[in-house]
């Protein structure tokens, strides 16, 4: 297909960084919203590190210095990259973590209320069912407004807001079709509001452009295996410098902070987002994490989302265009790279099935989402997505 070409300095980058990339060999790899391939770095890093401790022990000053400084190094990566302070970053090992860090950090009162979309993945929708349990708020869903705008989206959640509203939680970028919600003006509205916000990244984080102290958001936890290409067991959580105060350590441990006295049940935080760490992470996952995100700094974020989102909004049109293609996801002008959609006649597990067997690695949605997933990513050539649209078809007609 004509439209689906790279061409110029665009071609000879994604040559040199898709041979950093090994996963991409054996098929077309569109599951990066699931686990995206890991940088050849990030690999060695993490052998090397497993090495190390396997002969030469997990003891000694030396290891503890280096476990430290991989974990200021990764703080200072990702405050980089996402527009924060260092003291704003907490390493977490799942979204979920941060998420539930965030909820049960806050002093809630039986009746608050909490708004919500309705297309969350478990990670929050689980953790905010939890707090309803336990603490009686109320967790209030916003439906999806007629259109993708901003304005919209913001409309939607400002006509449920009530007097007991306190906090809004919701997907930067929603897992089941990719539809991008806007974060800043979300932030903005909700602070001026005097709600908090509490952001699931995981479908975001590495996939689209971020700034968070200009969208003015409170609280953003973000996984390290998917769009940032990092190792499993990894990620992080932004609280803003203005809402450590008012988001207290549930889960404390070594890391957390200081014992005022062996003898006594009390201790003093540690400095900015520290206090919420528990413990050490694996270091062969943080060495890994930290080899991942030098690798996408210097591939150029920048160009790397912005090229996300273009082919998103390309494979979206394609097949959209399909006979017995039902698409899921809704063209928009701010698109991230999750496309959604149905083969009528098929179910989604079979339909993307069908795709496998033909060399593209794709997901399937559960019910009552029921959709095959594609996500691109950066280093995905259009020629693929192009030989994709036409295995859509064969699979949609056959």
């Amino acid at each position: 297909m004509e439209a689906f070409r790279d061409e110029g300095s665009d071609s000879a980058r994604l040559e040199r960084l898709r041979g950093d990339l090994p996963a991409l060999e054996r098929e077309v790899y569109l599951n990066n919203g699931t686990f995206g391939p890991l940088p050849r770095s990030s690999g060695e890093a993490m052998r090397a590190t497993l090495e190390h401790e396997l002969g030469m022990g997990r003891i000694g000053p030396d290891y503890y210095r280096h476990s430290q400084e991989l974990r200021e190094e990764a703080r200072s990566l990702l405050a980089r990259r996402f527009g924060t302070a260092v003291d704003e970053i907490a390493l977490t090992p799942r979204t979920t973590d941060g998420l539930d860090i965030a909820l049960w950090g806050i002093a809630w009162q039986r009746g608050d209320e909490i708004l919500t979309t309705r297309d969350e993945h478990p990670g929050l929708l689980m953790p905010l069912a939890a707090l309803a349990r336990r603490t009686g708020v109320r967790v209030s869903f916003v439906d999806t407004p007629e259109d993708p705008s901003a304005r919209a989206w913001l409309d939607a959640f400002a006509s449920r807001q009530t007097p007991q509203t306190k906090a809004l939680a919701f997907s930067h970028v929603l897992w089941t079709n990719g539809e991008r919600l806007p974060l800043e003006e979300l932030g903005q509205w909700a602070r001026g509001e005097g709600l908090l916000t509490v952001v699931d990244a995981a479908q975001a984080a590495g996939a689209v452009a971020v700034d968070l102290h200009r969208s003015q958001v409170d609280f953003y936890a973000l996984p390290g295996q998917k769009w940032l290409l990092g190792p499993e067991g990894t990620g992080a959580l932004y609280v803003a410098e203005s809402r450590q105060a008012q988001c207290q350590p549930t889960f404390v441990g070594y890391l957390s902070g200081t014992l005022s006295d062996n003898h006594a049940a009390h201790f003093q935080p540690a400095a900015g987002a520290r206090r919420y760490e528990i413990g050490s992470p694996s270091q062969s996952q943080l060495a890994g994490l930290v080899a991942s995100l030098r690798w996408q700094e210097e591939t150029g974020p920048a160009w790397a989302t912005e090229r996300i989102g273009r082919l998103g909004q390309e494979l979206a049109g394609a097949l959209a265009g399909l006979r017995g293609v039902e698409l899921r996801t809704r063209i928009a002008e701010r698109m991230s790279g999750i496309v959604s959609f149905e083969v009528q006649g098929k179910s989604a597990e079979e339909a993307s099935a069908e795709l496998a067997r033909r060399g593209f690695r794709v997901r399937h949605l559960p019910p009552p989402h029921s959709a095959v997933r594609v996500s691109c990513g950066f280093y995905t050539l259009r020629d693929e997505l192009g030989r994709f649209v036409e295995a859509v078809r064969e699979v949609a007609v056959g």
